[in-house]
């Protein structure tokens, strides 16, 4: 189904991003002021400036990061109909076919009931086809700037066996403890 393969895509971008630091810091452009915050066993091992690519790719992830957001309201508004429809199809699919040792029961009726149904999930799926594309090339905008930001990245945390960090933007102050597993 395209709403589950969407929403695991968005899941796992979601993760990501999540995985590699992003705040919800403002984007200021004073950009000597970014820095990223090393941690081992959630207990800080050190904290550098971010670079001006590290930065560029940052600002370009929490962009992208963005307008994903965007484009998943649209998805998220119809998820509870996709829900029920799922849950209503099933429930009348367990009951429409009884089984025993000697027999074999089809309600042709219930069947029919589950076709109208499916039918009208697929209306509902047809009529978001254009938000299910958009949030797919989204996916793939993010995934990319999630790679260059990871590239950009690399060397600073190949300096040391951090296993976490923290992007803090300019005036941001440190949070405490392990926030994004990397």
């Amino acid at each position: 189904m395209n709403l589950v393969r969407i929403s695991a895509s968005a899941l796992l971008i979601a993760a990501t991003t999540a995985c590699i630091g992003l705040s919800n810091a403002s984007t200021a452009n004073d950009q000597g002021d970014y820095r990223v915050i090393t941690f081992k066993d959630c207990k800080k091992v050190g904290e550098i400036t971010l670079n001006n690519e590290q930065i560029a790719a940052y600002l370009e992830l929490k962009h992208e990061q963005v307008k994903l957001e965007a484009l998943e309201q649209p998805i998220s508004n119809i998820e509870q109909q996709v829900t029920e429809y799922s849950e209503q199809i099933e429930a009348i699919a367990e009951k429409a076919v009884i089984e025993n040792e000697n027999h074999l029961r089809i309600n042709k009726s219930l069947l029919k009931e589950q076709d109208k149904l499916a039918t009208e999930l697929n209306k509902l799926m047809a009529a978001h086809d254009a938000d299910f594309k958009a949030l797919e090339q989204q996916a793939k905008l993010i995934e990319h700037a999630a790679k260059q930001f990871d590239k950009t990245m690399k060397p600073l945390m190949e300096q040391g066996d951090s296993t976490h960090l923290q992007i803090l933007a300019p005036g941001e102050d440190e949070k405490s403890g392990c926030f994004y597993t990397i």
